[in-house]
């Protein structure tokens, strides 16, 4: 079970491996030893946002299903649609209220007024977008497989706190689940209602100069 948006950030960051259907399932692959069968790799993601909307500084339009990310967002989901042993699963994106979201550099900056906002231009915000559905459907495709016994172990790779009650029932129900959280820190509340961590994302090297 993958936490799509999760994910796709670590591994861009640290361009661990390329990162599309075939990558993804090699990495999740390295999980399985030799006697396990792999059930199947749910990805929990959304659509690219398909909104128009005005710049924040210069009010200039911008076609959002049209920039370098949708476009690579939606390579990425087709890829992933013909990857063997996959299973997408999108949610909605929703861009609240058209707000946008100054960067945290930024705003840093403004607080400790080393600049001010006639320095700002447009490439320091980006639109407020939220995830809706992806954590409803990842309950429902957990708690599905821990009803049918459709397999004895499943393995997070997430971040997120907010799926810990559906853990809980799916351990219950006499599955392991280990979490891949791909090297970020824990939250106790996480690690209490797992079975064991394990990752295979090496560690970050500094890069030489």
């Amino acid at each position: 079970m993958i936490d799509g948006w999760f994910m796709r950030k670590t591994i861009l960051d640290q361009n661990a491996f390329h990162y599309d259907g075939p990558g993804i399932r090699n990495y999740c692959c390295k999980h399985l030893k030799k006697s396990d069968y792999l059930y199947r790799i749910f990805y929990y993601d959304t659509e690219p946002l398909d909104k128009k909307g005005h710049r924040p500084i210069t009010k200039t339009s911008i076609d959002f299903s049209k920039t370098p990310v949708a476009i690579a967002q939606r390579k990425l989901l087709e890829s992933i649609k013909v990857t063997l042993n996959f299973a997408l699963r999108l949610g909605k994106t929703i861009w609240r209220n058209s707000e946008w979201m100054l960067s945290q550099d930024k705003l840093r900056l403004l607080l400790e007024n080393r600049i001010t906002v006639n320095d700002l231009n447009d490439n320091d915000f980006k639109p407020l977008i939220e995830q809706k559905a992806v954590d409803m459907k990842l309950g429902l495709d957990i708690t599905y497989i821990a009803t049918k016994k459709l397999a004895d172990l499943v393995v997070i790779i997430t971040g997120d706190a907010d799926i810990v009650p559906v853990l809980k029932f799916a351990r219950r129900e006499g599955m392991q689940v280990c979490l891949d959280p791909l090297r970020h820190p824990i939250r106790p509340e996480l690690s209490e209602h797992v079975d064991f961590i394990g990752t295979y994302l090496k560690k970050r090297t500094k890069a030489r100069v």
